[in-house]
């Protein structure tokens, strides 16, 4: 089959993939200037009776990505016919399969499994709120992006450019994420995609699948009738709190499981923060690097960026990623070689364009600050006792500025139904760091990404 040079308005510019019956392609909208990836079934097929249920996918697919905007799923823009195909016009995003990326990595440090779960949540919460069901959620159907951003792929359809659909209508290959209901045949709700999202967090968390057998069959009768080991079982380093997290999200019975993807969610961060101290992000590559010598540490960051200047790049990154830009501050500030390279890595947690940009504006800011480049002149001894009395002062004062407990519940409540179970921990760490309510709020509402949620939320406040 020859690659055309349009396909509607479009100019073709490579085929991405190719499959029994179409083809993926790389175009270019001329009109608003973008790259855009056409998937395409052919005429012939859309006449055969016997592809029919395919066909109904290929739109389907298309209906349901056009009624989703969210940016954690591939956007689709357009549905069309010609005399020689059908094709979906969908947003073009560059990156890795997640399937790709496990392959490669094996298991994933906990801050990047945090990361892909928290986004993959978000994204089926939002589908299932807005009416459509994916049943098709498999590291295959996510793309990573840098700073490890995810996208869903593939609403309604099997991938074209795999072989995957060698029969029209079966289940083809190992059916390790399709859920017990849909093995069965029974109708499937938003559960099944929540099943298949616990499947994806057993493999960051272990390396290896819950349901891995030699045949499909062996692995139908293990999704149907046995019970995964826990993690913390195969990877004695991971965080015992995990192993609750599975065993609801795997349930065999979809009433047994986590009903949406919120609690899900919620449950998951809850793991995280219980995790014991040092069983944090690289701690499961660690056990898996202990026989490697360990190099001679780079100089660390702290030494030259002020306590206050990390605590504020935290601050700006928290907006973004969440509890976790602590953990990657620190992290990067312990090995990064300068500062060029500290701000760089921080970046790269942030997808390209205006968000990444103006963080890196907020840090430059702050470098330029003079009390991050000018060394204080020494302060003689009269100074120094002066110095200490208003520090003392200053704590005291500090100190003295208690929250009425009322106060902080009414605060905490309204800050979990824009940021969830996070809003304790948000709570109780603005507190310890504001001298007056009106501080306080201000801190809270930095955590809300959206400006109108956070105007919304101040104003609830009074």
């Amino acid at each position: 089959m020859t690659i055309p040079e349009r396909i509607g308005k479009y100019e073709i510019r490579r085929e991405l993939g190719k499959g029994a019956m179409g083809a993926v392609y790389e175009g270019f909208d001329p009109v608003i200037e973008r790259p855009v990836a056409i998937k395409t079934i052919l005429a012939e097929y859309l006449a055969n009776v016997e592809v029919d249920s395919a066909v109904t996918r290929f739109k389907r697919e298309a209906q349901a990505g056009g009624k989703l905007q969210h940016p954690g799923i591939v956007g689709v823009y357009e549905f069309g016919e010609d005399e020689t195909m059908a094709f979906i016009v969908m947003e073009y995003v560059q990156g890795k399969e997640l399937r790709k990326l496990m392959r490669e990595r094996g298991r994933f440090e906990l801050i990047d499994i945090f990361e892909v779960m928290k986004q993959l949540l978000a994204a089926l919460d939002y589908s299932h709120k807005s009416g459509v069901v994916h049943r098709d959620i498999k590291p295959a159907n996510l793309m990573v992006l840098s700073g490890m951003k995810i996208k869903i792929m593939d609403f309604g359809v099997a991938r074209i450019e795999s072989s995957s659909l060698t029969r029209v209508g079966s289940v083809v290959g190992t059916p390790t994420h399709i859920s017990p209901e849909q093995l069965l045949g029974l109708p499937a709700d938003g559960r099944c995609d929540l099943w298949a999202a616990g499947v994806i967090l057993y493999e960051l968390l272990t390396g290896c699948g819950p349901f891995v057998a030699e045949t499909p069959v062996a692995v139908i009768h293990n999704v149907m009738r046995v019970e995964p080991a826990p993690p913390s079982s195969i990877v004695p380093a991971l965080p015992a709190a995990f192993d609750a997290v599975i065993a609801r999200a795997l349930a065999k019975k979809p009433d047994e499981r986590y009903q949406n993807a919120r609690d899900f969610a919620a449950a998951l961060v809850s793991a995280f923060l219980k995790s014991k101290p040092g069983a944090g992000a690289g701690q499961v590559a660690e056990q898996s690097a202990r026989t490697v010598p360990a190099a001679s540490p780079p100089p660390a960051l702290q030494m030259t960026l002020p306590p206050e200047m990390l605590a504020e790049i935290e601050s700006s990154l928290v907006r973004s990623i969440g509890p976790l830009a602590k953990h990657l501050v620190r992290k990067s500030a312990s090995h990064a070689r300068s500062v060029e390279e500290f701000n760089a890595e921080l970046a790269e947690n942030l997808p390209e364009g205006s968000e990444r940009s103006e963080f890196l504006k907020r840090i430059e800011r702050l470098e330029k600050a003079p009390s991050a480049s000018i060394p204080p002149a020494p302060a003689t001894r009269v100074e120094k006792s002066d110095r200490a009395a208003d520090g003392a002062k200053e704590a005291a004062q500090a100190a003295a500025v208690i929250f009425d407990a009322v106060t902080l519940a009414a605060a905490e409540k309204r800050l979990a139904q824009y940021v969830g179970p996070l809003a304790r921990v948000l709570i109780k760490r603005a507190a310890n760091d504001s001298g007056d309510l009106g501080e306080l709020y201000r801190k809270l509402a930095e955590h809300i990404d959206s400006e109108p949620e956070r105007s919304e939320f101040l104003k609830g406040l009074g």
